[in-house]
């Protein structure tokens, strides 16, 4: 299948690289596109080009965001004119930051070749246009151990590279994006780390995805979570991505569209979960300006890594344009979950359950006559002919069940693994010892799941609510929700929200039917004393 004009990556990978070192070109590049780099080959890579700054600008700080499970070292490139070194020295500058990672799922590998290409060419092109307004970081190979595990069998259907890719998992057998709530993985909470020192204002989380026959070279969603900050999520699925998504098609021919499957009668198109375990919504429950991007696995390799370059470069050059507007934004997000928490208000909730609905508008998706498949499941399959469909397009979530927003939560003594688990989401916890009213949840139904899911049986509630008194002694713990990432908190607390520390089993020694609850929540500050 041919995806935008003919030769478009080849016109592309010329006009960029007429000059290129061959010390400096990518194994994707070296190898004709039919190889991807290896752990250390990155980390190769990444030193000469950072050999080669040194000698120039020094505009490129190579350093290390954390180490895998294997203990292979996570590296970030931290590029900017002036250099900075430091998130303070980054968010001194007043510049937007965008951080965009490669290699999550380690079988898809376009984001690790063209964020490395990316890199070479921010510190080897004078006065590259993308460093006067930006703080750019780079982290090209987050599934280090998962991209070492190279087999040509990997990641089957998918068109290259032909001498192999990395596997979906980590060492640990955890599929690191949907790792983003539990963070039991080091490559998570390495990854949440450089969330809480540097706090981006554009997160770009690059793929690979299979799925439905289309015509598309990309697809591409937002923070999705209704919870999110509103503005935000307007600004970026209503303005930023049409914008890119538009540009991208008229610089480079490479059609991109809004992530989805069709379903078996081609009528539909629908997104998929809004819940944080995955990046895009738990970036934007932070108030990150997030992005996916998945470049089409049925397409060829260097096509996926050359959409993939664009698409970033898209989002950039849009970020520049609209600098006041992204900084504004991450700027409103935090204050206003702060404000918001200071003070709860009745009519202030925040969705915890939600249901995938449709657009006002049906949307058209470029896609293939299908055939009736073989074989005993006969999955249709794509013939050569050109077909667009007019689809009901499900892409948008809605609130099921709300909480009103408290002003704190407080934590009974011995919950002591979810106190950790607060504080490496960045969430502020402190000691809390004294009398309250409080609304207090008693467990009516335990719910779990029968089938294991990335090593855990997860725990559905249902609970009752009631007001009471109550006196806690030395070990409890206070998390007040006015601060920035106090929405986060409600979801990661409340018992009944959908992806929650509750879910993930972090409070199971704690559960039982007829028992108590042992968070309790703090409508407002007079009711501490």
């Amino acid at each position: 299948m041919l995806i935008g004009p003919a030769l478009t990556a080849a016109v592309l990978i010329a006009a960029a690289g007429a000059d290129i070192d061959p010390d400096l070109l990518t194994i994707a590049e070296a190898s004709d596109f039919k190889a991807t780099a290896t752990h250390a080959e990155v980390m190769e890579l990444l030193q000469r080009i950072d050999a080669v700054d040194d000698e120039r600008t020094n505009l490129m700080h190579l350093t290390e965001f954390g180490r895998s499970f294997e203990g292979r070292t996570l590296p970030l490139a931290i590029i900017a004119d002036p250099p900075v070194r430091t998130p303070e020295e980054a968010k001194a500058t007043g510049k937007p930051i965008v951080y965009a990672w490669g290699d999550i799922h380690a079988g898809e590998v376009c984001g690790k070749e063209a964020l490395l290409m990316l890199a070479r060419e921010l510190v080897t092109t004078p006065d590259h246009p993308l460093l006067d307004d930006l703080i750019i970081l780079l982290a090209p190979i987050y599934n280090a151990d998962g991209n070492d595990r190279m087999d040509r069998n990997n990641r089957p259907g998918q068109v290259g590279p032909e001498e192999g890719m990395g596997q979906r998992r980590n060492a640990q057998n955890l599929d690191l994006n949907r790792d983003w709530v539990k963070l039991e993985s080091p490559e998570a909470q390495a990854m949440v780390g450089v969330f809480n020192d540097w706090d981006p204002h554009i997160t770009i989380d690059l793929h690979t995805t299979n799925g439905s026959h289309h015509r598309n070279a990309l697809t591409f969603d937002g923070l999705l979570n209704p919870s999110c900050h509103e503005p935000a999520l307007r600004f970026v699925h209503h303005e930023l991505l049409p914008a890119v998504s538009e540009r991208l098609e008229e610089r480079t021919g490479y059609k991109s569209f809004y992530y989805g499957n069709f379903n078996r009668a081609q009528t539909i198109w629908a997104t998929y979960s809004c819940d944080p375990r995955f990046s895009g919504p738990y970036c934007g429950l932070r108030g990150h300006l997030a992005i996916l991007s998945e470049a089409y696995a049925y397409i060829s390799y260097k096509d996926r890594v050359m959409v993939t370059l664009e698409f970033v470069r898209e989002i950039m050059t849009y970020a520049i344009e609209n600098r006041d507007r992204v900084i504004e934004l991450h700027e409103q997000a935090r204050a206003e979950t702060i404000v918001a928490g200071e003070n709860p208000q009745p009519g202030d909730v925040v969705g915890i359950q939600h249901r995938l609905v449709a657009f006002n508008s049906p949307a058209t998706v470029p896609g293939y006559v299908m055939e009736p498949g073989e074989g005993r499941r006969r999955r249709p399959r794509p013939t050569e002919v050109e077909k667009d469909y007019q689809v009901i397009h499900l892409g948008r979530f809605e609130p099921t069940l709300s909480v009103r927003r408290p002003y704190a939560y407080l934590l009974k003594p011995g919950l002591d693994g979810v106190v950790e688990k607060l504080r490496q989401h960045g969430i502020e916890v402190m000691p809390f010892e004294g009398d309250a009213r409080v609304e207090a949840y008693t467990v009516m139904q335990i719910d779990r799941a029968q089938r294991t899911y990335q090593g855990h049986n997860c725990v559905t509630l249902q609970v009752e609510a009631s007001d009471q008194n109550v006196s806690l002694p030395a070990g409890a713990m206070i998390v007040r929700t006015a601060q920035p990432l106090g929405t986060l908190a409600v979801y990661l607390l409340e018992p009944q929200s959908s992806d929650s520390l509750t879910t993930w089993n972090l409070l199971d020694d704690h559960l039982e039917v007829g028992g108590e609850f042992p968070v309790y929540r703090v409508q407002s500050p007079a009711d501490l004393n």
